[in-house]
């Protein structure tokens, strides 16, 4: 037979099969690939996303959590399930205040390894590429002492204040890094009954000046590194006559006794601690022990609304405050064999009851600071490890601008890697965050992908992080819970309120809410004529917040006592009003919506919300920071951003062809594409019209505790951004005529992703 032949039989014979079978088999086809793409393959992503459901979590998952102890009035408290007919006020009957503590300790933890140090073994100066000089730590390793021997040390120090004169109810002030000597400071004032005075170890020397004369301290706590700043400062006091310092960080640098002189003693820790063991104290005296009404801490606040207010803090406040927080974080924590990092500021109130709960609990806690936290941070030496690293915890606090930091740097790494590593961890990071919301765990995708990412950025063991301080977004929120595998409590509190209010338990797998009331707190929704919420509003009733408990403050010291009217007795219950705007949901869970103070009238009569704006603003790339500026005479709003360096840098370079980014904070194209990038990210956000900015401008000069223009919480102080960039936001509002559009501009640009 001829090839010719073959071929038209073939195609003959083809061509009868289809026209016998084709439409047959189109049907078939059709059916089947049908069947695959809507119910096969939904079925397997069901399965995938169901895989090891457990009906008691799920059930956990979607209780009821808080509800009012009067159904029918909407106005009275909400309290958690569990304590709806009584709030709890102590973790332990044997403790009712803070100085029943360490007894409490020594008695069932006394061989116990509790504080942690890492050594310092040698500081060097590392000059870097732009000619400045920065200080690099030659770090060693931790070292944790015992709780006996912390005892020991609390006794000694105690008995030293003694011998110095101190009397109960009189003050201290420890102004100082966050460190063991200050815990051991503190323990050691409360078991005598004399009240701690706090100040932030970075606040600006008029506000350090302002605490140390109100509060009339004669006996001041400070650091070796922070004489030099102390010292400034005393020139203009009148009251001090005598600083105990603590020694220096590093063991190569000689701790040299400053002289004495303004007729103000310097005394080494040591030798306080020596003579506390040797003086001769009466018994009446030395066994005076405070009652729990007694005022514990004044704790001076940040200064983000102006100048630092003392917050009047009695011991019942924090034993209080510990109760609610041990039982909503805790009982997810082995305290034989897990460990606390501390490293934010101890003259915050979170990290203050953290600590205290911490050392109560008895876990270990391991210290470190901003400037030594990660394998990145400004004091450690290049080849050196972080203290993430080193002490490998499992526990420890954030602030909400720390994990914003954390996101944008992950994200950063993920979008450099190769084409088929994004998208392997995107797919992966979507199906872990839609198990998530089932309210399940991903253990094949964590030891495949996620648990890399925890061992990079945190140690490889944080399995609970505490988050408070300020609104933390939900795209953070889930990433941190999805990426770092960690679970996070979001959670509500002020210094008023010892860092108690509300916190979300381990079950909740929602994003954007602070969690419900703890056991010792309850909750009460107030009208609020003039921003439209009402506490019988619909689906979910939304008012002013207030705060019910022994948690709350006695009230404010000195001259903001002015502003005690905030502080309110209800039905015998003290309440704290924060003036931020609150909904509760139907679970009993709260979300912060606004806030009073945040809300500013525009000319037209539009409410704009400052923090809200802000956050949108953030999750554009470039932004590190930023301040959003308007009042009652102005149209519309201005923004003033801070941005990150290498961000901007490699903006600019992009898009612009200039790597020094600071050339062009006054060229008009620059702005006018900034801006654009700036309302891109408000559209995103679902910002109104009228909140999003009309105006920007990029400031040079970073915003960090140190420049006096953020908290030690990195939260804005926007009286003094607002003080300092005055003419800058003046200028911003000036209309101008356009200028000739800059040659710098690369024509080619494409814009960034956000």
């Amino acid at each position: 037979m001829s090839p010719g032949s073959f071929s038209y039989i073939f195609g003959s014979t083809l061509s009868t099969v289809f026209k016998r079978f084709g439409i047959t088999l189109l049907k078939t086809v059709v059916i089947y690939s049908t069947t695959l793409l809507f119910v096969q393959l939904p079925t397997l992503w069901n399965l995938i996303m169901t895989l090891g459901k457990d009906e008691d979590r799920s059930r956990r998952q979607n209780r009821t959590r808080a509800k009012l102890i009067n159904p029918y009035d909407p106005s009275s408290p909400y309290r958690a399930v569990d304590v709806l007919d009584e709030l709890r006020t102590t973790p332990d009957d044997n403790v009712k205040t803070l100085a029943d503590i360490p007894d409490y300790c020594i008695q069932h933890y006394a061989d116990k390894e509790t504080l942690g140090v890492r050594e310092i073994l040698d500081v060097q100066d590392e000059k870097q590429s732009n000619g400045k000089i920065f200080k690099k730590f030659v770090l060693g390793e931790y070292k944790f002492t015992t709780y006996r021997e912390t005892y020991n040390r609390i006794l000694a120090i105690g008995r030293g204040l003694l011998s110095l004169g101190a009397k109960p109810t009189d003050k201290i002030l420890i102004f100082s890094e966050t460190r063991s000597e200050w815990l051991l400071t503190a323990f050691a004032a409360f078991r005598h009954g004399i009240t701690v005075v706090t100040l932030y170890s970075t606040l600006g020397e008029e506000a350090v000046k302002h605490g140390i004369n109100e509060s009339q301290v004669s006996i001041i706590f400070t650091s070796h590194e922070l004489l030099t700043k102390l010292d400034k400062i005393l020139d203009h006091t009148e009251k001090v006559r005598r600083v105990i310092y603590f020694p220096s960080f590093a063991k190569s640098q000689t701790t040299k006794s400053p002289d004495d002189k303004h007729n103000i003693q310097y005394i080494p820790l040591h030798r306080l601690e020596d003579e506390g063991k040797n003086a001769s104290i009466t018994t009446n005296i030395l066994h005076v022990r405070p009652n729990k009404k007694d005022t514990a801490v004044i704790m001076y606040t940040s200064g983000s609304t102006g100048t630092p207010k003392g917050v009047l803090i009695k011991h019942e406040n924090i034993i209080a405050a510990m109760t609610g927080q041990q039982e909503r974080i805790f009982s997810m924590i082995n305290s034989d064999t897990d460990i606390y990092i501390a490293y934010l500021p101890l003259a915050h109130i979170l990290e203050l009851c953290c600590e205290i709960l911490i050392y109560f609990m008895g876990i270990k806690c391991g210290y470190s600071s901003p400037q030594t936290l990660t394998d990145q941070s400004t004091a450690i030496k290049q080849g050196q490890k972080g203290d993430l690293q080193v002490l490998r915890p499992h526990i420890m606090c954030c602030v909400p601008t720390i994990l914003d930091r954390i996101h944008k740097s992950v994200n950063e790494k993920i979008n450099q890697s190769n084409f088929f590593r994004r998208q392997l961890f995107q797919l992966a990071y979507k199906i872990k965050v839609k198990r998530l919301e089932e309210g399940l765990d991903s253990p094949y995708l964590n030891k495949l992908i996620f648990t890399r990412l925890n061992e990079m950025v945190l140690g490889g063991r944080v399995k609970t992080m505490m988050c408070g301080g300020a609104v933390l977004s939900g795209e953070t929120q889930r990433f941190v819970q999805a990426a770092l595998c960690v679970t996070l409590f979001q959670g509500y509190g002020l210094t008023e309120t010892c860092a108690a209010a509300t916190i979300a338990d381990q079950f909740d797998t929602s994003v954007g809410r602070a969690g419900y009331p703890l056991v010792s707190c309850e909750i009460r929704l107030a009208d609020w004529e003039e921003g439209h919420y009402h506490n019988t509003d619909s689906p979910n009733p939304r008012g002013e917040i207030l705060i019910g408990g022994k948690a709350v403050a006695h009230g404010y010291f000195a001259g903001a006592s002015k502003e005690n009217i905030n502080f309110k007795e209800i039905d015998g219950t003290r309440y704290f009003c924060t003036g931020d705007i609150g909904e509760i949901f139907p679970d009993g869970t709260l979300k912060i919506i606004d806030r009073k103070k945040d809300l500013i009238k525009l000319r037209g009569g539009e409410y704009v919300s400052l923090t809200k704006v802000e956050m949108a603003i953030s999750k554009f790339s470039i932004v590190e920071n930023c301040c959003l500026c308007a009042s009652s005479s102005a149209e519309y709003t201005v923004i003033l951003i801070c941005p990150n360096p290498k961000q901007i840098t490699i903006y600019t370079e992009k898009n612009f062809g200039e790597k020094e980014w600071q050339k062009l904070v006054d060229d008009d194209e620059f702005n006018e594409q900034i801006l654009r990038d700036v309302q891109d990210a408000c559209k995103k956000g679902a910002i109104e019209r009228f909140e999003t900015p009309q105006r920007v401008r990029l400031v040079t000069e970073a915003w960090t505790p140190e420049t006096g223009l953020v908290t030690d919480a990195l939260k804005l102080k926007r009286k003094a951004i607002e003080q300092k960039y005055q003419d800058v936001i003046a200028d911003l509002y000036v209309d101008k005529p356009k200028k000739e559009k800059s040659k710098r501009i690369n024509k080619s640009r494409v814009v960034p992703e956000q």
